[in-house]
């Protein structure tokens, strides 16, 4: 019987695989996207199947190995890293020259499993993402794939000024990035787009409100907001418009796409995703992570861009605010996820005998310490440029609030206990000590890291699933589970080693 689904083709041990992949690279030479499908065993697919009546060129020697990763230290930050791996094909007639001809950046690769002798339709995709390049020998060629998270590196803001006069700035603005705001936001320098009518620009698109505005940290309250254009005109004082002297800042309620204004971590990464990285929403994202990110964090946070960047650093800064993680799953699909000690049930479980070797890795010492930053001040005065009366001396000089959490008994069983910083986006005191609180109890205890090779249900496991370790050794006798935050998995054996985290 011909295994009906993924689960229960994984966890038979006897079932011999087989493995379909379907490149879509662009062909340069018929200025069109082409589609080739590959397999290791050679098959026609059926007259009723999709693609019908369809050859698979038995040419794949190593159909996927393949890396993700949460983050690359037991410690919440630090920019996210990117999934990749390859997928590896025989080409010693050089039926695959033609590749040299073809784009492959960001062009669709999707890989399947079956059992031999099933149809297409009993083939379950065990990813799904896009191609890098290609590199080549006289033997094979080797598709370099990635996860969706190469859209990321695109420039962000992505629209610039056209330097032509009036809201496009004047000539010397040229091509410099039109600012993007997201969430709530305080003291924020705008963009003078333009200077003959104090013309601002705090968003390249529509906005919630312009909350405040200040001349050298003294609040000016003679301004029109256009928040269909995310601008603000000054209108008091001298000629040509409000004719200020001083330094302009401004605080703001962000991006409001479509009439809905975006404030917490969750939706603003949502946003960025679709709205600046190319995916489509609904289609594209994992939307019950979304649902439960929000859930478990919907403190309200701000990010303010006014010169260029990549869309990572905007998904980390957002990410690393609420103690996230994101990525892309098997099948495509963008997700997040906050990070969590493991509990509940295991959605896998480990022992002897499944375990082929297992490795303690060094692990970071216990925090004592968290000092966790909200309510960022987007731009710092000193006393020489802030006007005799400032709204917010206290603020106006800092570069943020912070609240603080210490535990003194961890320092004194570790004398070199770590001390963890975040620099949060949140703007909300009771929020930020809430996440604080919850960091300590997260980092405040020794964390172990086990790297475990195994043949359990490769291809099913994802990232932040929760495994269960029962060994002989360590502190596992009586098992313990623990969190998925890294995985490679290795079609040619039938392998998966996973970084266990708890």
């Amino acid at each position: 019987m011909v295994a009906t689904t993924l689960q229960e083709l994984v966890e038979n041990p006897y079932a011999a695989k087989s493995y379909i992949v379907i490149l879509k690279p662009y062909d340069t030479v018929a200025a069109a996207t082409e589609t080739v499908y590959l397999s290791d065993r050679g098959y026609v697919s059926e007259p009723t199947e999709s693609p019908a009546n369809t050859y698979f060129d038995p040419r794949v020697i190593e159909a996927l190995n393949f890396q993700r990763s949460m983050f690359t230290t037991g410690k919440l930050g630090g920019q996210s890293f990117p999934s990749f791996g390859e997928i590896v094909l025989a080409n010693a007639d050089g039926g695959l020259d033609d590749f040299a001809t073809y784009a492959w950046d960001d062009r669709e690769v999707e890989v399947k499993v079956g059992e031999k002798g099933a149809n297409l339709s009993q083939h379950f995709t065990i990813f799904k993402g896009q191609s890098k390049s290609v590199d080549f020998d006289d033997l094979i060629v080797r598709v370099i794939i990635r996860d969706g998270q190469d859209k990321f590196t695109r420039t962000f803001p992505p629209n610039t000024y056209a330097g032509t006069g009036g809201n496009e700035g004047s000539a010397i603005m040229e091509g410099l990035p039109k600012p993007i705001c997201l969430g709530q936001v305080f003291n924020i320098t705008p963009v003078l787009v333009d200077e003959a009518n104090d013309v601002y620009q705090v968003h390249d698109g529509p906005i919630e409100s312009i909350v405040a505005v200040y001349e050298d940290g003294q609040e000016n309250t003679s301004f029109t907001a256009d928040l269909a254009n995310g601008r603000f005109t000054l209108t008091g004082g001298g000629g040509g418009g409000g004719g200020s002297q001083g330094n302009i800042t401004a605080d703001v309620k962000g991006a409001k796409p479509g009439g809905s204004y975006k404030e917490t971590a969750g939706d603003i990464m949502r946003f960025v995703a679709t709205e600046y990285g190319g995916l489509t929403d609904p289609g594209d994202l994992d939307t019950a992570s979304f649902t439960a990110l929000n859930t478990a964090n919907s403190a309200t946070v701000g990010c303010y861009y006014s010169n260029r960047a990549e869309i990572l650093s905007v998904l980390d800064d957002l990410a690393n605010s609420v103690g996230a993680f994101y990525g892309f799953d098997r099948s495509g699909l963008f997700s997040v996820g906050r990070i969590e000690i493991a509990s509940g049930s295991a959605d896998l479980e480990l022992d002897s005998t499944n375990i082929i070797t297992l490795e303690r890795l060094p692990t970071e010492t216990p925090t004592s310490t968290v000092v966790f930053q909200y309510k960022k001040n987007f731009t710092v005065f000193d006393d020489n440029t802030l006007a005799t009366n400032p709204s917010d001396r206290d603020f106006f000089l800092r570069e943020s609030a912070q609240v603080t959490d210490e535990d003194t008994a961890v320092a004194a069983i570790y004398p070199n206990a770590q001390f963890l910083e975040v620099e949060s986006k949140m703007i909300d005191s009771s929020a930020a000590s809430t996440e604080s609180a919850r960091l300590l109890a997260l980092y405040k205890v020794q964390r172990n890291i086990y790297r475990i090779r195994c043949k359990a249900q490769p291809f099913t496991i994802k990232l932040n699933d929760v495994v269960k370790i029962t060994f002989a050794r360590y502190d596992l006798t009586a098992g313990k589970l623990f969190r998925v935050i890294s995985l490679f998995e290795d079609a040619a054996i039938n392998e998966v080693e996973l970084e266990l985290w708890g």
